[in-house]
């Protein structure tokens, strides 16, 4: 019975893969791990207000504090990314490609 659960068996990482990040693309990736963060911080607030505080005062610091901790850590993550020369695997880029426009 056990013998025929499949196993997962991760590759080895390719160092071929790895690409070192233009200055565009780490300010690209800085502005979007901040909005990223500040909105998880957003929605825990809100669920916090939701749940537990009626008052304004604690309405406000709870929606302040889980902000500014996102935006703390997103600013801790582009300070290293921008001070150390960080190599990124291709498949956490994401690229946009359009699609093509079929003329009828």
């Amino acid at each position: 019975f056990f013998g025929s659960i499949p196993t997962l068996h991760m590759a080895p990482p390719d160092a071929a893969k790895r690409v070192n990040l233009s200055e565009g693309q780490k300010w690209d990736h800085a502005v979007e791990n901040a909005i990223r963060k500040a909105t998880l911080g957003l929605m825990v607030g809100t669920c916090f207000n939701v749940v537990f505080f009626r008052r304004p005062k604690f309405v406000s610091l709870m929606y302040g504090l889980p902000i500014g901790f996102g935006l703390g850590q997103a600013w801790t993550e582009a300070k290293y990314l921008f001070d150390h020369d960080v190599k990124f695997d291709r498949c956490m880029i994401a690229t946009v490609k359009p699609i093509a426009s079929s003329s009828s």
